[in-house]
């Protein structure tokens, strides 16, 4: 069985049902000398995607519903991390009615050490703890992970958003997945131009994933 890794920008857009409320243009009410503006909203179903003004990664969103199906049908399986679903809580517009990666089914796979955490309290940044946490792993491999994705900006220095691509990365290749499905077109760049990079697993966008499943 073939393993994807889901980034987290999967799950951003694979949300593509959202219902809002639309205001709705309507004549005012007369009551007696008095013209009321009353405001009225439509219920409407809104797909984000549509707004997305790159066709590449339009192209790219609108093949995520076809990545579900293949899990759908078995033929592949589809993984993540808890640390990915933890980083999209702080994504809005993700109460989408399509579900999650469009009701896919998922396994959550181990990380690659041992670890937990429970982090509350008054004042308590949870986005710092967390970089703080995965910015202490002092594992070889993982360095040499955060320093093909630009996380790691010298002594002390990470960019988060790259940090967490590293760990998901080294998730995903300690788990022996076959690709790691991302919509990161300069991430999947990083990679591919790492002279140094070596590794069973692909970073791909979904066209690479379902082409290469279909040969």
């Amino acid at each position: 069985m073939i393993k994807v890794f889901f980034d987290t920008n999967i799950l951003k857009f694979s949300a593509t049902e959202l219902r809002r409320l639309v205001p709705k243009e309507v004549e005012p009410i007369q009551w007696g000398d008095i013209l009321i503006d009353s405001p009225v909203y439509d219920i409407v179903t809104i797909n984000p995607n549509e707004n997305i003004k790159n066709e590449k990664l339009r192209k790219e969103a609108d093949l995520l519903p076809h990545i579900s199906d293949l899990a759908k049908n078995d033929r592949i399986k589809l993984v993540t991390h808890h640390e990915t679903l933890l980083e999209s809580w702080g994504i809005p517009n993700m109460d989408s009615l399509s579900g999650k990666f469009y009701n896919a089914p998922y396994d959550l796979i181990e990380a690659p050490i041992g670890y937990s955490r429970a982090i509350i309290g008054y004042g308590i940044d949870a986005d710092k703890e967390q970089l703080n946490f995965i910015s202490s792993i002092k594992d070889k491999r993982f360095i040499e992970i955060q320093k093909a994705t630009g996380a790691y900006q010298g002594k002390g220095k990470y960019s988060r958003n790259q940090l967490l691509d590293a760990w998901h990365i080294w998730c995903a290749e300690h788990n022996q997945c076959n690709y790691f499905l991302s919509m990161d077109f300069k991430l999947i760049r990083m990679i591919s131009n790492n002279k140094r990079w070596e590794s069973t697993l692909k970073i791909a966008p979904p066209s690479v994933v379902i082409n290469e499943i279909k040969t």
